[in-house]
């Protein structure tokens, strides 16, 4: 029997396959290196979208369902913040007791929100550059004079705003809720106090919940807040530019720019419709 020949391979050979694959290694290095650095920018550019796409959808899903919309307005249309009503109904009650129509920001003190300043308390309001201006705190919208529009879809005072400025008798018709009218449906009219507005024995017991929407440029934070409740949440820390512009009482349009480590920016923008503010004492659209 013939032993069989195990032939290995030479020095030659074994240098000659050890630099092949060297020179693979060398080229795949960098190639391997190039597809990581994409999959870690993709993953952030992601992530700056995930968070502008957030931010964007509390906005404006917010503004749709607000009753006001406070800032920005026709004082100062152009605004680096946001702020409207926020959905509470703190004294829980409804229309004609329909849990699927709650009655929200319907049953106003003088001072709408209810914090003891004008407007906003440390927010101005106007866009005038003062803060809390005026005397009292019943001058919603800081413009000057107290009270001067009441609910009824007009501008009365001329401002360019609707219905900003309430008196406790929201809608001024020198009765509770409107006059002639059973609000409440327990089968009485215009029973109680002048500024009863919902008719439910109390007066005035429901103010505004303002939720912000406020830009940092020095920490490049958009912060949302509901001040009354004391609530406070950061939605983002990579935002460049934030612009709210009031382009009409019913229409508003959101800019927001998020910018990455890589210095990529992304720019959403959206026009917003507030489809309750006509809707303030009773049903409404959810």
């Amino acid at each position: 029997m013939k032993p069989i020949n195990h032939k290995g391979l030479t020095l030659v050979e074994l240098l000659f396959a050890t630099a092949i694959l060297g020179i693979i290694a060398a080229a795949a290095i960098p190639l391997l290196s190039v597809l990581l650095e994409s999959h870690k920018n993709g993953s952030a550019r992601f992530q700056l979208y995930h968070e502008g796409l957030i931010a964007m959808e509390r906005m404006t899903d917010g503004v749709r369902r607000s009753t006001y919309l406070l800032i920005p307005n026709a004082h100062s249309p152009t605004r680096d913040m946001l702020a409207f009503s926020g959905r509470i109904n703190d004294d829980n009650d409804h229309y004609f007791n329909d849990p699927l129509f709650p009655r929200i920001d319907e049953d106003f003190a003088f001072d709408m929100d209810e914090d003891g300043y004008h407007g906003i308390g440390g927010i101005d309001d106007d866009g005038d550059g003062f803060i809390d201006e005026g005397f009292g705190n019943s001058d919603d919208d800081e413009g000057s004079f107290p009270d001067e529009d009441p609910l009824d879809g007009i501008d009365n005072d001329g401002d360019g705003n609707i219905d900003e400025d309430l008196s406790a008798d929201s809608n001024a018709d020198g009765a509770p809720g409107i006059a002639g009218i059973d609000d409440d449906g327990d089968g009485q009219i215009d029973e109680g106090e002048v500024w009863d507005d919902d008719e439910d024995g109390t007066v005035a017991e429901t103010g505004l919940f303002p939720v912000l929407y406020q830009f940092d440029s020095g920490t490049n934070t958009l912060r949302e807040s509901i001040p009354k409740l004391g609530q406070a949440t950061d939605l983002s820390s990579h935002v460049t530019s934030f612009q709210v512009n009031y382009e009409a009482a019913e229409k508003i349009l959101i800019t927001l720019t998020l910018t990455g480590d890589d210095g990529e920016s992304i720019t959403f923008t959206e026009y917003v419709y507030p489809r309750n503010t006509f809707q303030r004492t009773g049903k409404r659209v959810n």
